[in-house]
């Protein structure tokens, strides 16, 4: 049996995401995200909210058998407002920090804890952004955070070349690409005056250089399929 764990299955790559490894046999899907939107015999919903780090740590990983592969993929992420420092509410920020580094951070933690010593493929997939290797005006929090997950994953990476190779688990972190998503959505409403490149993600969307998560999500399972020809911790899907 395979067994995934992830993070913001309400809507989006998230949901896309769920939604094909549910049409392979003897998948089972654990989603993590605030409401449920998929019914499935093979699903089990965890209604959380990944702003409340200690309701992430509420989540425990259980105890598995007859195991081919443990997945864990972060998707969740929040970009709560476009503005530049010191027009934030402090509010915003925390809970942005929470959801794209803290919280992912806690279930990786609590991930690696409950399967180091199991010896089927396991993998955390941390889905991350081009932000996080630019800057981008009005997105200091977004870029810093999604920074950290490239980081955290890296050094992940690091810890896990002490173990044995038949316990190693594998770790990715992987910009998507710009997708149609709600986050999308927000980014294009958003004035000039508060994010000087507004304009440049409209033209991408009348453009129709969106990707769907639909298309993202064949891509990011790609990889899950395919490790051995990803050796590199940080990557991006539009490079393949």
């Amino acid at each position: 049996m395979k067994y995934y764990f992830i993070t913001g299955t309400s809507s989006g790559i998230g949901k896309a995401l769920a939604e094909q490894l549910l049409k392979e046999n003897e998948v089972n899907v654990i989603g993590i995200s605030r409401t449920c939107t998929i019914s499935h015999p093979n699903y089990q919903h965890f209604s959380l909210d990944l702003s409340n780090t200690e309701a992430a740590d509420t989540f425990h990983f259980p105890k598995l058998s007859d195991t081919k592969e443990i997945v864990l993929i972060n998707n969740a992420g929040m970009m709560s407002e476009i503005k530049r420092i010191g027009q934030q509410n402090n509010e915003n920020i925390l809970n942005d920090y929470n959801v794209n580094i803290v919280s992912p951070s806690i279930l990786m933690n609590n991930f690696i804890k409950a399967y180091q010593n199991y010896t089927c493929k396991r993998i955390i997939l941390n889905v991350s952004s081009g932000a996080g290797r630019h800057t981008v005006d009005a997105w200091s929090v977004y870029c810093a955070s999604k920074a950290a997950l490239d980081m955290f994953s890296k050094n992940i990476d690091i810890e896990q070349s002490f173990f044995p190779k038949e316990k190693q688990i594998k770790i990715f972190s992987v910009a998507p690409g710009v997708i149609e998503t709600r986050m999308q959505e927000q980014i294009r409403k958003t004035s000039e005056k508060d994010f000087s490149d507004v304009k440049k993600f409209v033209n991408l969307k009348n453009d129709g250089m969106l990707s769907s998560p639909e298309e993202t999500a064949k891509k990011l399972l790609y990889i899950l399929e395919n490790i051995q020809f990803f050796n590199e911790v940080i990557s991006d899907v539009r490079n393949f």
